[in-house]
């Protein structure tokens, strides 16, 4: 919930080099299939239509396999093309099957009470989200505040390296999955990296002393945020939360005291139900 515009402008290759890695070697691994999920992948909340030498930039491929894929999504009422430029946008079709998977998502709706709960006392945006490759993905998203200052939907992206939720989530993983992390962070960073490397590790060291972490005004410039992380006792699944408001409106005292212990309550509330 760390305003989104920046992240928003950020595209499906550029902000994902793991896309590249995907699949691999593997034999059986559709690479047509593939594609057609980046074209999908692409289009960005709030950002409109985009055509095919858009797409194409965004997501790395050949203008030629990109028109092939516009023109199947679009048979299959994945995409519909508007007339009057040329461009594409998705359809409702595509809720289909996101909805299936948030109906499903244990987490949320477990945590949606308790996340309303805690905005309107925070008078504050509270969210929820799941990684999804280099960025996380609200899944779920309460506001307390009839200011309405934080604009966020449900699907909105954040980085994981600048953002509060980001780094909750980075704390919940193993070093070894961190590590995973850290390699790619290192590349996109260059000589950044080892400051920014700094504030994530002092981040999670927050979690691991209090739950939480705070971060103000990394992100965006007076926004402050703390979150914390959801780890299944599996540790199959790992979600993170956070609460955000303008610095303006919330104090780093009132975080630090207030609502991020009553964040971090609840998300260790939450952890041991992920399962059951």
């Amino acid at each position: 919930m760390e305003i989104a515009t920046v992240d928003s402008k950020i595209r499906a290759s550029d902000l994902d080099p793991e896309a590249n890695e995907i699949g691999g070697q593997d034999r059986k691994f559709v690479g047509a299939i593939s594609r057609a999920f980046e074209i999908l992948r692409a289009f960005r909340p709030g950002e409109g239509p985009l055509g095919n030498n858009a797409l194409a930039a965004a997501t790395g491929l050949p203008k030629a396999t990109v028109s092939r894929l516009t023109h199947t999504l679009t048979r299959l009422g994945y995409l519909t093309r508007l007339e009057t430029t040329g461009e594409y946008e998705p359809t409702p079709s595509i809720l289909a099957l996101g909805f299936c998977v948030l109906s499903n998502l244990r987490v949320r709706q477990l945590s949606r009470d308790y996340m309303q709960q805690l905005a309107e006392h925070a008078k504050a945006t509270v969210g929820l989200a799941s990684r999804d490759r280099l960025s996380m993905i609200y899944v779920a998203m309460c506001n307390g505040s009839s200011l309405r200052t934080m604009r966020h939907d449900v699907g909105t992206r954040v980085a994981i390296e600048t953002s509060a939720i980001g780094r909750a989530f980075l704390a919940g993983i193993t070093e070894k999955e961190r590590l995973y992390f850290y390699e790619h962070f290192a590349r996109a960073h260059g000589p950044k990296w080892p400051e920014l490397r700094d504030r994530i590790e002092d981040c999670i060291q927050q979690v691991s002393d209090r739950g939480f972490c705070l971060v103000d005004g990394e992100w965006q410039r007076d926004t402050r945020a703390v979150a914390a992380p959801i780890v299944s006792s599996d540790r199959n699944a790992v979600f993170a939360m956070n609460c955000v408001a303008p610095s303006f409106q919330i104090s780093i005292e009132t975080l630090e005291n207030d609502v991020g212990p009553r964040l971090a309550h609840l998300c260790a509330g939450l952890a041991p139900m992920m399962g059951s």
